[in-house]
């Protein structure tokens, strides 16, 4: 075996003198500056893409999440909108009906109060009808029971004057006789009415019972006579006033 390779001269290796020393393993790592440049950008390129991920993710979850709240208040907005339109629909749609039934109310009430006053008024004018029809047959029957010899001519005038239709008729022709008759006799009565009640009633006339009595002296009776009378008077209304048109003897 040569002592050489390659030409060399092989020299032995000496130990130092001290503890022994561990061996050694010594690597040669050649470093390429570029693939280290290179690594340190792919590796911030990476990381620079890894962030940009993140960070737009977090953007775009971030914007989402703004624009699903936003939505949400949209809506809500829109709902509370919604049921704010609704209640002031209902609100207005209340005070409607509201005024509408006061104004109903209103109107009932004054239409209750029209229809009382008219039928108050149509019952006074009712009784106030009934009044004069019998004031008028009280009236007659007292002129009829009530004659004197001194005023025979006012007495018979006076029932003239009331007289209308079949009764007035009666006296056609006859007032200066039976004039000179109560003068001769010396005719003094004087009737009372007693008692009075419409019988029946219509819209231009009424028939009133009078009950009467009456006093009466002549020259043929020495002591004054009662008498007593029922009438059935027929009172007309017409154009100048209340008129007895009909007189009858009932018993």
């Amino acid at each position: 075996m040569s002592e050489s390779n390659n030409g060399r001269p092989r020299r032995r290796a000496g130990r130092s003198a001290g503890p022994p020393v561990e061996d050694v393993q010594v690597v040669d790592v050649t470093v390429d500056g570029g693939a280290v440049e290179s690594a340190e950008v792919v590796d911030a390129e990476v990381a620079s893409d890894e962030d940009a991920t993140v960070v737009a993710a977090t953007v775009e979850l971030t914007k989402s999440a703004v624009v699903d709240e936003a939505v949400v208040d949209e809506d809500a907005d829109d709902d509370s909108a919604e049921l704010d339109e609704e209640d002031a629909k209902l609100t207005k749609l209340g005070q409607i009906i509201g005024l509408a039934a006061a104004a109903v109310l209103v109107l009932a009430l004054v239409v209750g109060a029209t229809f009382a006053a008219l039928a108050a008024r149509s019952g006074s004018q009712d009784e106030d009808l009934r009044a004069q029809y019998t004031q008028t047959a009280r009236q007659a029957v007292i002129n009829l029971t009530t004659i004197r010899a001194d005023s025979a001519k006012e007495d018979i005038e006076r029932i003239l004057a009331v007289a209308s239709g079949e009764f007035k008729s009666e006296f056609d022709g006859r007032v200066d006789p039976f004039m000179d008759v109560v003068k001769q006799a010396k005719v003094v009565s004087s009737g009372e009415v007693v008692e009075s009640g419409i019988e029946s009633v219509d819209e231009n006339s009424a028939k009133v019972l009078v009950a009467a009595k009456q006093t009466v002296s002549n020259t043929g009776s020495a002591e004054p006579q009662a008498r007593q009378y029922r009438f059935r008077i027929t009172v007309s209304k017409g154009d100048t006033g209340m008129t007895v048109s009909k007189v009858e003897f009932v018993g």
